[in-house]
């Protein structure tokens, strides 16, 4: 549900239930001035009063509601569908307009009696078996990090012992911020623990490399760390506190958001004391330049046992002369890059592309770059003509087909379900290094070096599972896949036009 004043989400409860003001206001004992007044943002109800009001009206709601009105509250709120208990629906409702009023009133301090002794109550808010509301996090941070031009996070949890939906909203909230990075300058730090992290390994492990690698203009670290398995912990330096706790069955027992400035303050410094003596960033940074000029690239190509994992077609399997247009192209004058893009062409070309290798490359990707010739040459999107997509896709072809030592499989389909509107993500192992790249944007368009060991492990199980056990959406056989490459391509020069038989 959006944040909506205290006004406008009584409005939408009266419209839902299909109730009038004046009932209400009878049902209130209030003239229906008054809700007029709260409804048109003109007043709000007085602090001493509020408690009674929400309670009063969340009754009311859901008295007046049939099945048919239920069910559209339930959509309107994002509330689980199996929920159908009325007392618990008018927990609630009653919950959600305590919020709208503390943020309406934040923000304009209408009729709002600071010097009131219940003023102190509304600096934190506690919610009892929140299962209702599954973005809690997230709204609560989208009502407070607005009111400031710097957000800066400090966040610990064990994502791997939460239920899916709560990893998720952890991991949706860097799709919120990415949403304020134009008007904010944004940090978020993030402790977490991988005690439990083989028991879903496909959705852990792409939940994590996809919030590493979407979004890389935010500053968004993660640090392996030891923290308590059964909460969630979240700072918004000087504006606001988060807490959760989860029972052994990862259901989330209750939350509570502080605005106390004491309490804010010794969390974040305890969290941030925490990290600085115990965390371990498990990723580093690479640009596409250093990357080839230091030598990394090569020395990963280089390696023993290579799998990749290709959310995005990019530089491998050209031809050595097409391999050298792009790259003369694009670094142009940069003596020292094209020295050593030679090298590393040289490379690929009399050794890489005659060892083994096990590749899985999304066919959705590999469709669109046919279609598009939209490419990320060392994580730098181009877009090719059609005549060098056929000869990239044509080598491509070759090797698959000759080669005995080259592994080639199609990934038709989500790994996750809950993944489906991500970007594929793309990953690159070998025996002692793990690569990842960031989802390009603005121009920022980093390679991420994967440092930490239980995350490199996992790296390895999870390309290993993907490749063993997905046989579901895994295309392996060569007639198939290479049917599948070449009708794609046929496609693409029927529709430019270009058509003819080879």
């Amino acid at each position: 549900m959006k944040v909506i004043t205290f006004g406008q989400l009584l409005e939408k409860l009266l419209y839902l239930s299909n109730q009038k003001k004046s009932t209400l206001a009878r049902e209130l004992g209030y003239d229906v001035s008054y809700i007029s007044k709260w409804i048109n943002a003109k007043n709000l109800p007085t602090q001493k009063n509020i408690s009674t009001i929400c309670k009063t009206v969340a009754e009311f709601i859901v008295k007046a509601l049939n099945p048919m009105s239920t069910q559209e509250l339930i959509d309107y709120f994002e509330i689980d569908t199996e929920v159908k208990d009325e007392d618990i629906l008018v927990r609630y409702l009653e919950r959600s307009l305590k919020e709208s009023y503390i943020a309406t009133a934040g923000k304009g301090s209408l009729n709002i009696y600071k010097s009131t002794q219940s003023e102190d109550n509304y600096n934190s808010i506690i919610h009892i078996n929140p299962r209702l509301r599954k973005q809690y996090l997230s709204k609560d941070f989208g009502i407070f990090a607005s009111k400031s031009s710097k957000i800066d996070i400090i966040m610990s949890a064990n994502l791997y012992k939460l239920n899916n939906d709560d990893k998720m909203s952890i991991a949706d909230m860097k799709d919120g911020l990415e949403k304020l990075a134009k008007s904010h300058d944004i940090r978020v730090r993030f402790l977490m623990g991988f005690e439990g992290s083989y028991e879903d390994i496909i959705f852990n492990t792409l939940l994590i490399i996809n919030m590493i690698t979407m979004y890389p203009s935010i500053e968004f670290k993660i640090y392996n760390c030891d923290v308590d398995s059964n909460a969630v912990l979240a700072v918004l330096k000087d504006r606001m506190l988060h807490c959760a706790i989860f029972a052994k069955d990862r259901r989330c027992l209750f939350t509570s958001m502080s605005k106390e400035k004491h309490v804010i303050d010794e969390m974040y410094y305890s969290l941030e004391d925490i990290l600085n003596n115990q965390g371990k960033l498990i990723t580093e940074n690479q640009s596409p330049r250093s990357l080839i000029v230091d030598k990394t690239y090569i020395q990963y190509i280089m390696g023993q046992d290579l799998r990749w994992l290709m959310g995005s077609m990019n530089e491998f399997f050209m031809p050595h002369d097409l391999f050298m247009e792009i790259g003369e192209s694009i670094f142009k004058d940069d003596a020292k890059v094209l020295n050593e893009l030679n090298q590393i062409n040289v490379f690929l070309q009399n050794v890489t592309y005659i060892s083994k290798i096990k590749i899985l490359v999304y066919e959705a990707e590999l469709r669109k770059y046919i279609s598009s010739g939209e490419l990320q040459f060392f994580n730098i999107p181009i877009k090719l003509t059609l005549e060098q997509r056929e000869r990239h896709i044509k080598y491509i072809e070759k090797i698959v087909s000759e080669s005995q030592n080259v592994e080639f499989k199609l990934v038709d389909g989500n790994f996750v379900e809950d993944f489906k509107y991500s970007a594929d993500p793309s990953l690159y192992l070998s025996k002692t290094m793990k690569i990842a790249k960031t989802h390009p944007e603005k121009g920022i368009n980093d390679y991420i070096i994967i440092k930490d060991n239980e995350f490199k492990n996992l790296c390895d199980e999870l390309f290993e599972v993907l490749w063993n056990k997905r046989e579901d959406i895994v295309v392996s056989d060569r007639e198939d896949i290479l049917e599948r490459i070449s009708k794609a391509l046929a496609y693409t020069r029927i529709i430019n036009g270009t058509f003819m038989n080879d």
